[in-house]
């Protein structure tokens, strides 16, 4: 079995983040950054990190974090990844955002190289770190760009872009580019976050292809509910899509984990799997294929402390567990 362990697990500000602030530009910030990044326009400043140990400098000695230690099963990882391609019916885009959601992201992508279609990622930061680390598969930027600025990077790394509002599309219309761009046109079909409105959507589409800047277009949409499997959301959003894009000769995207899980009566040339690829369900019962998945990351650190527990006890804040038999408990 493959294994990476992340010894020392840190502890994040920022709400769990820690911030990568781009140089020249202090309102802008991301999450999740491990290693700073040099843009053209200057080096960005380093992750903001509490110190690994504790200085108590009336004896000058120092005491270490307690011994955890997360250890990534790579082999689960690429089953899973296996699993989610064969599934969806087409492509697979593996999800790697927020650092591989705390798996190490460029350690991921380096594991799935071989065996993946391409890579997903929030935005040009963490796109960056993986090109800096040799990584040369596709990587599509979740977000977009957030200034046209961008647009040059996004022709130099040989990334691809999600379009998903009408100033991201005046933009690509007034840059100047070495070579086209590869974009996912992105429709607003219910989920109401980010996406380009039905009424507005062909048309953009045609602006792209008329631009003279645009390669490709892929046409993508998000469920808002596919982890519902009794829910008519997922239905109702497709059929959306299906209206708006009936006639548009190009390549989908619609399922990310749940719906490549659940949903196999939708048509997509592309899946965009995130949470299935670390072996957690999207679902809160049993489902066949999502049975099938491996966990990836195994958390383990030294225990404490053993309590001895009686049935019909509570356990911890709030009394929301209550023990229905006696239980051993072990605390880290």
């Amino acid at each position: 079995m493959g294994q990476v362990v992340a010894q020392g697990l840190r502890s994040r500000p920022c709400n769990g983040r820690s911030q990568v602030v781009r140089a020249g530009n202090p309102r802008r910030t991301v999450g999740c950054r491990s290693t700073a990044i040099t843009l053209r326009n200057g080096p960005a400043q380093p992750p903001q990190r509490r110190a690994f140990f504790f200085d108590y400098s009336l004896q000058a000695t120092t005491v270490t974090m307690r011994p955890a230690r997360a250890l990534i099963d790579l082999q689960a990882l690429r089953h899973n990844y296996q699993l989610a391609r064969e599934s969806s019916g087409g492509k697979a885009l593996a999800v790697i955002k927020a650092d591989a959601y705390g798996h190490g992201a460029v350690r991921v992508a380096q594991a799935l190289e071989a065996q993946a279609d391409g890579f997903a990622v929030a935005c040009i930061e963490e796109a960056l770190e993986l090109r800096a680390a040799g990584l040369r598969a596709p990587i599509l930027l979740l977000e977009g760009f957030f200034e046209a600025d961008e647009l040059a990077l996004i022709v130099e790394h040989d990334l691809w872009t999600v379009v998903h509002t009408i100033w991201q599309l005046e933009a690509i219309e007034k840059a100047r580019l070495d070579k086209p761009l590869t974009v996912w046109l992105k429709l607003d079909t219910g989920m109401h976050r980010v996406g380009l409105y039905p009424s507005e959507y062909r048309a953009a589409h045609q602006r792209l292809l008329a631009s003279g800047k645009v390669a490709k277009v892929v046409l993508m949409t998000h469920f808002a509910c596919a982890d519902e499997l009794d829910s008519p959301s997922s239905a109702e959003q497709y059929a959306v899509f299906e209206a708006t894009c009936q006639g548009l000769a190009a390549e989908t995207s619609l399922k990310n984990s749940p719906a490549v899980l659940g949903w196999p009566k939708i048509r997509s040339d592309w899946s965009r799997t995130g949470i299935m690829l670390y072996g957690a369900t999207p679902f809160g019962q049993s489902q066949p294929l999502a049975d099938r998945l491996q966990p990836v990351m195994t958390l383990e650190s030294k225990i404490i402390s053993v309590r001895e527990v009686p049935a019909g006890e509570a356990v911890g804040y709030g009394a929301t567990f209550v023990s229905d038999r006696p239980l051993r408990v072990g605390v880290a």
